[in-house]
């Protein structure tokens, strides 16, 4: 079957674009593994002004509860989708929320603020619920799953999130939620900054760690060599098929260039 020519062209460009971004994010997570490797670990108590790289566990600063499940929290994230039938279907985005709130990161020897603007936080999965708003099927005939009780609770609570998945009430639908506990192992990778406004005469409590201007700021549930293979791991996959989708994106572009050539 041969392709058209102008569906050749949009086949070869998203390639070409699509793979190039890839290759982008997979030079950009060996820049971020490198600055990594090159940033000591610090105990809370030493750490400085500049990059900053912390073990330890999570504390809260202001109490705060994961939307779904409820549990005593420092950051949730949530997601909810819905499932689109047909041959071109899937899950489709209906809305993504996560907090913003600072909280501590605590070692043996003292605890700093964190704040997770704008950071990549590669945690797990805690909770997914899949299912329906009701567990009567078609004209109430055929029973089907229900979303968990949890979730119709929050859709109580949260007007926004309800009336968000009332507005697919015949679609089966999905929410998933990630969060870091309170007391969780947690691992910090960004920049020390002064806090506006404190006036400790303890060093590191004058501190906070953000996202640099020019990096990224990595949180992970995971100690550093996890975090860094981890990282490994992603970058290989993303230059992978990045090159991949880079050379088929290019043979399709010079192919039909060619071919209008000898036309």
């Amino acid at each position: 079957m041969v392709v058209p020519v102008p569906q050749c062209c949009c086949i070869g460009s998203f390639c070409l674009v699509f793979g190039i971004l890839l290759v982008y994010n997979g030079a950009q997570r060996r820049l971020l593994i490198q600055k990594i490797k090159n940033t000591p670990t610090s105990k809370v108590r030493s750490a400085a002004v500049g990059l900053t790289e912390l073990f330890g566990k999570a504390l809260c600063k202001d109490g705060m509860d994961s939307p779904v499940s409820q549990k005593k929290c420092v950051f949730w994230r949530i997601h909810g989708e819905y499932y689109q039938p047909g041959k071109h279907g899937g899950w489709r985005d209906l809305f993504r929320k996560e907090s913003s709130t600072p909280f501590y990161l605590e070692d043996e020897t003292g605890k700093m603020l964190i704040d997770p603007k704008g950071a990549e936080i590669d945690i797990p999965q805690d909770f997914q619920s899949t299912g329906y708003l009701s567990n009567k099927g078609f004209f109430g005939l055929l029973p089907q799953k229900q979303l968990d009780a949890r979730v119709l609770s929050l859709m109580e609570r949260n007007q926004d999130i309800g009336n968000k998945f009332r507005s697919r009430s015949s679609y089966n639908l999905r929410i998933t939620e990630h969060f870091i506990a309170e007391g969780d192992p947690l691992y910090i990778f960004g920049n020390a900054v002064p806090l506006e406004g404190a006036s400790s005469h303890v060093a590191h409590e004058n501190l906070i760690i953000r996202k640099p201007k020019d990096a990224p700021m990595y949180i992970s549930d995971s100690h550093e060599k996890k975090t860094i293979d981890k990282l490994n791991m992603s970058m290989a996959a993303q230059m992978a098929i990045g090159l991949g989708l880079t050379a088929i994106g290019l043979f399709m572009l010079l192919t039909m260039f060619l071919g209008d050539l000898n036309a």
